[in-house]
């Protein structure tokens, strides 16, 4: 009996391992073709976020690259219909847990929102980093419709004016801000 337990022990803990280590390895592939690192936004902030892309219910809010799914959360919460895109196998993972913990009925699909279609956005989200956002941009001005929301947090998009900028933590110049455009 010990020795099948034994053995039984160590196949869980190799199978648990080599898993870990494909999701690690294909992640940091993700983000060698990305060029974008996954880095949770802090969770007092989505509330805020979301907040600025007022949501309601039947709205579709897309996440580009949405890590964990925590803005997905957050708006199915409040109605919307969620729909998430995430390349890292290790962050889409967790954001099906999240979702899956949260019993919520988001989506996250594992794909590349740059072929995604999101012309039916009422609202986007984006957490990236500067270096993409022109690109960025140049997606959200040709597929999103008139009057969409984008809420950007800590990145501007190079050629489009913010309608509103906000402060997260005012007056420390070193704190992330969330720009918001409308299509």
């Amino acid at each position: 009996m010990f020795e099948v337990t034994s053995y039984f022990v160590v196949f869980l803990v190799a199978g648990a391992t080599l898993i870990t280590g494909l999701l690690v390895g294909a992640s940091i592939i993700a983000l060698f073709f990305t060029r974008v690192p996954f880095v949770p936004t802090p969770k007092k902030n989505v509330k805020i976020i979301i907040d600025q892309l007022d949501l309601k219910p039947k709205k579709i809010f897309y996440d580009l690259g949405c890590g964990d799914g925590r803005f997905l959360i957050e708006a199915k919460a409040r109605g919307a219909k969620a729909i998430g895109f995430e390349v890292s196998p290790w962050a889409y993972f967790k954001a099906k847990l999240n979702i899956f913990f949260h019993h919520c009925q988001a989506k996250v699909l594992y794909k590349n929102f740059y072929q995604a279609n999101i012309a039916d956005a009422d609202a986007v989200f984006c957490f990236l980093i500067d270096t993409v956002m022109p690109k960025v941009e140049e997606k959200l001005k040709r597929e999103l419709k008139p009057g969409a929301l984008v809420a950007s947090y800590g990145f501007t998009m190079p050629n489009w004016p913010p309608v509103k900028v906000v402060e997260i933590k005012k007056g420390n110049k070193k704190a992330s801000k969330i720009y918001l455009y409308k299509k």
